[in-house]
């Protein structure tokens, strides 16, 4: 469990004191709860991040029946793994081969028509 983080109004209180080497064992711990938090807050934006993408995928990703495409702009655009979405929440773009579409990352393939 971390240590209570010290404040501004203690570190003052201590230096006037004269307790010059406790102020500057709780600036320390002022310094690594700072770096703590900051790797903290860091960590979370990077996951509201991919959470907001993800849910505006959800949004504009649609099953056709066969393979998922994403509609924007009144369009449709290209034709999305299902496997691969489904298991991993990534839209992999699949490959055009005469008569199938296929998956670059698994193994899936699907007539086009």
């Amino acid at each position: 469990m971390p240590l209570p983080i010290p404040s501004y109004a203690e570190i003052i209180d201590l230096l006037k004191k004269g307790a010059t080497i406790e102020a500057q064992e709780k600036i320390m711990a002022l310094r690594e709860a700072v770096l703590t938090l900051q790797e903290e807050n860091l960590a979370l934006r990077t996951e509201l991040k991919a959470l907001k993408e993800a849910s505006t995928l959800d949004e504009i990703i649609h099953f056709n029946g066969k393979v998922y495409q994403i509609s924007g702009h009144g369009k449709r655009d290209g034709h999305y793994c299902p496997a691969c979405f489904d298991k991993d929440h990534k839209p992999v773009r699949l490959q055009f081969d005469d008569t199938y579409f296929s998956c670059p990352v698994c193994t899936f393939a699907v007539a086009a028509r």
